[in-house]
């Protein structure tokens, strides 16, 4: 759904149009990265360990969303001479309104995502992505009929979205709420400590993560982000691939015994590589021959961008699975924050350096680089806190492909009965 979107908006606003709505996709995300304060990571640490009963969490949740999400709106409000001016520089003052009224509905959406994650309730978190990639579907097909080639139009249509997908969300937890100021500060105060530890990994990581389409818009313009964000639209499709499975394991790495959690983590990290390196050579084998004919011919050099991302977008999905270690099982946050610092600040110069130079080329490159970076801490970090080996964290093993064949087996032998 996600992927029908993205081919709709470059055929009908072109690589400008693109551009503008990737800038305006990406204020959500890194404010998500940069004001919620690691709430989120806080969440789903205290779900995994059944600190608060479901109804008390959802209601942190919900209150948190509404305060963040009217503090930072209004705060970017404030300053939206200086930044339609800069770094949001082809966005209107009404898409920067629109994207800033539906701020607590993302915020909503992120807390009650990291409850699901922390409850191990891995298909309610399957479903609600999907749920949420349709109605931004919706979104774009509805505005584009109603109002061709306005980007305005489907700005508004994706906020209305968002709040959509919130409420759906609340639906789906299936909590009531608990009205006691007392209750949610108490578990506000309780949440802080892991919060705290976690704020400074979650905020990078979104910085890097997110940061190349507002250092390109700067530097390049709208047009090149459109381009560029093709690239990345498609490459972060490999994710769909790791981060289920990433979900799926939390619970249990959280949960498990020090040494059962190692293995499980070194278990799921090799079974990424395997897939995301199979699946990264399909996409960009099948990109090369269907960009220019699915999106136009104008977004055909996303086809050299995409081939710089996905070493990185396979090398950072391998790494979550240590993240989850250390996070969930240690309980140290700290850890992911100061390997997730080291990736901001290099992405930052890299991007700096890279983009005047390369244009879009560099900002992918310099992704690519900075993803490297947290596998490469991990790589040294693991082996002292799990007695473990950097050949048993990377490299898989016969035991491995006999589980992969077993796993194939039982799931044809399902589809046969089914």
């Amino acid at each position: 759904m996600g992927l029908a979107s993205t081919i709709l908006v470059a055929r009908l606003l072109g690589a400008e149009g693109k551009g503008v709505l990737a800038v305006v996709g990406a204020i959500p995300s890194l404010a998500l990265g940069i004001a919620s304060f690691g709430l989120g990571p806080a969440l789903a640490f205290m779900a995994g360990k059944n600190r608060y009963v479901a109804r008390e969490l959802v209601t942190a949740a919900l209150a948190w969303s509404l305060l963040l999400g009217v503090l930072v709106g209004g705060l970017v409000w404030l300053a939206r001479d200086v930044l339609l001016a800069s770094i949001l520089k082809g966005l209107t003052a009404a898409d920067l309104a629109l994207v800033l009224v539906s701020l607590p509905a993302y915020y909503l959406n992120a807390f009650l995502g990291a409850l699901f994650s922390g409850h191990g309730r891995a298909v309610a978190v399957a479903a609600l992505s999907a749920l949420g990639a349709t109605l931004n579907l919706v979104a774009v097909v509805v505005a584009s009929l109603t109002f061709p080639g306005d980007s305005t139009a489907v700005v508004l249509t994706l906020s209305i979205a968002a709040w959509a997908g919130a409420l759906c969300s609340l639906a789906v937890y299936r909590s009531g709420f608990v009205y006691s100021p007392r209750r949610l500060i108490r578990i506000t105060r309780e949440a802080m400590p892991y919060a705290v530890k976690s704020y400074v990994g979650q905020a990078s990581s979104m910085f890097f993560l997110r940061a190349d389409v507002f250092f390109l818009n700067y530097f390049a313009g709208a047009a090149a982000v459109g381009v560029y964000s093709v690239a990345t639209n498609l490459a972060e499709k490999l994710w769909l691939f790791s981060n289920p499975v990433s979900t799926a394991v939390y619970s249990k790495i959280t949960g498990a015994e020090r040494q059962d959690a190692a293995r499980l983590t070194m278990l799921t990290s090799r079974a990424l590589l395997i897939l995301n390196c199979l699946a990264g050579l399909a996409l960009f084998t099948l990109a090369v021959f269907l960009v220019p004919v699915i999106y136009g011919v104008q977004f055909a050099g996303a086809v050299y961008y995409l081939g710089l991302l996905i070493p990185g977008v396979v090398v950072f999905a391998v790494s979550q699975p240590y993240s989850q270690f250390f996070t969930g099982q240690l309980g140290r946050p700290d850890v992911t924050s100061i390997l997730s610092t080291a990736m901001m600040v290099l992405s930052a110069v890299l991007y700096v350096v890279l983009i005047p130079v390369m244009g879009a080329a560099g900002a992918a490159l310099g992704s690519t680089l900075s993803y490297s970076t947290s596998m490469a801490g991990y790589a040294w970090l693991m082996p002292r806190a799990a007695g473990v080996t950097v050949r048993e964290m990377l490299v898989p093993t016969r035991a491995d492909m006999t589980l992969y064949r077993s796993i194939m087996t039982s799931a044809v032998n399902r589809l046969r009965r089914s």
